[in-house]
Formats: structure tokens, sequence, C-alpha cells
């Protein structure tokens, strides 16, 4: 996930790299959004410290006998703590929403990266080594692996991509291996 901090503090640099990605500027939306949470967690601080000051005037007011004032800041205090939950649920639902937000943007690329729509775009810096080449025609372990008892389908749908199931003798000879 993106740093809201460096967005907010070059806007320009994050939009280029987004730029680079093909994708729209998004800047100016998430520093509107972060400062909206800004200014509601600033509000939420603020009718925090009025309360707690309110209930120590309370006292104060107490013990000076003045009951109409110490009522007053009741009252104030009762108002302050029925406002607080609804404005931290606000909070809770920006942040959610901040969040979300800067997690679905792909990372932005760094300066040397040669720009490109596609693979095709890629350059080759380096190469170590000669490819192989081979007297056949070489396959994917996808196309014969259920052969050998690897279930790629069920693992699927059990956990996700990327595992397979061991099944017969590709079970044995794992279970062989491994002891």
């Amino acid at each position: 996930m993106h740093d809201i901090r460096l967005i907010r503090e070059n806007p320009e640099a994050f939009d280029a790299g987004l730029a680079r990605r093909g994708l729209e500027p998004l800047s100016a939306q998430i520093v509107a959004a972060d400062a909206s949470l800004r200014a509601l967690q600033t509000e939420i601080q603020g009718s925090l410290a009025r309360r707690n000051e309110a209930s120590k005037l309370i006292g104060q007011a107490m013990a000076q006998g003045d009951k109409d004032k110490a009522e007053a800041l009741k009252a104030e205090v009762a108002d302050l703590k029925t406002a607080l939950p609804a404005k931290e649920d606000a909070e809770r639902e920006q942040l959610a929403a901040l969040q979300d937000i800067l997690a679905a943007i792909p990372n932005i690329p760094l300066a040397d990266v040669p720009a490109g729509e596609d693979e095709e775009g890629n350059v080759e810096i380096a190469r170590w080594g000669t490819p192989r080449t081979f007297d056949f025609a070489p396959q994917e372990h996808a196309d014969f692996a259920p052969a050998l008892g690897l279930d790629f389908e069920t693992a699927a749908k059990m956990s996700g991509a990327r595992f397979a199931f061991l099944k017969g003798q590709m079970a044995r000879l794992e279970r062989a291996i491994g002891q």
C-alpha cells in the first residue's frame, strides 16, 4: 500500500508514476479524502479535549457551589458523549475507504524502469548463459502432470491457484522422498 504522506508531499511525482503505468492521476482524490479524514480526526480530538476539560470544570463548579454552571457543563459533556460515537464511526468509514483506494493502486515503477504498454516494451539489460535447445517440443507441467498423479482442478477448488494434490504413485513418491 502507498504511503499517504509521500502522496501528500509530492502529488505530481505520484501522478507521473501512475501515468507511466497507464493510469489516470489520482493524487487529488487521495489528498482530498485524506484531508477530510484528518479534519474529522481533528474534530474528534477537539471534542475529546473539550469533554475532558468540561469534566474537570464540573468538579470545580461543584466545589464552588455553582450548581447552574455544573449542570450546564454536565449537559455539554452528555452532548459530546452522544455525538462522539457517530463521529468515530464516520472516521472508521473514511479511513477504510482511503485504505481501499490506496490498496487498489499498483506500485509506482522506479525511474530507471523503461516505459512500455506491455511485455513487448521490456528492455533486455543483460543475459547470462545461453538458452537451452531441445530436440523435442517442451511441454508445460500442467499438460502431462495429471497423468502422473497431480490434480490441479480439485486443489484449485479447495485452496485456490498455485496448489496441487498428489495422488497415487506421485503421493507415494513424495512420501518416500520425505522419509
